[in-house]
């Protein structure tokens, strides 16, 4: 395959494979994580996909690979966000499989407003179920 066949190829099989790409992304993002954690995994995930779009090829033995390399992780970056944000967000398609790929997020307590009774007679009670036979355990 010669330099500008490749290079073409790449790019196109990298917005191929980019318009696709945030619904696999949604199966991987958790919607806790922070933008910036999101980021990072769309770009690896948009960079393996680019690796893939040009080995799929043959190109990674080939002279043009820089040049295909480059073209296939540009088309696939490029066609991920324009087809995020116009098809799979808007849709809430991408944002329905995030969530029901995702585990419970993980619960928070706010412990602030409750008092505790740190008394010297409440602590001897509790040292002395934990002392008890089977641990202090209500059972």
């Amino acid at each position: 395959m010669n330099l500008n066949s490749l290079v073409v190829h790449s790019a196109g099989y990298g917005a191929a494979a980019g318009s696709v790409l945030p619904l696999i992304a949604a199966v991987v993002l958790r919607p806790h994580w922070s933008p910036t954690a999101k980021r990072v995994v769309v770009g690896f995930l948009a960079g393996v996909s680019g690796v893939a779009t040009v080995a799929a090829q043959g190109g990674l033995s080939d002279a043009a690979r820089p040049g295909a390399m480059f073209a296939a992780l540009a088309a696939v970056l490029a066609a991920s966000e324009v087809s995020y944000a116009a098809l799979w967000h808007r849709s809430g398609i991408a944002p329905k499989i995030e969530v029901a790929t995702s585990p419970a997020p993980p619960i928070r307590i706010d412990l602030s407003n409750m008092e505790f009774d740190t008394s010297d007679e409440a602590l001897a009670r509790l040292k002395r179920r934990l002392r008890e036979p089977g641990g202090g355990s209500d059972s």
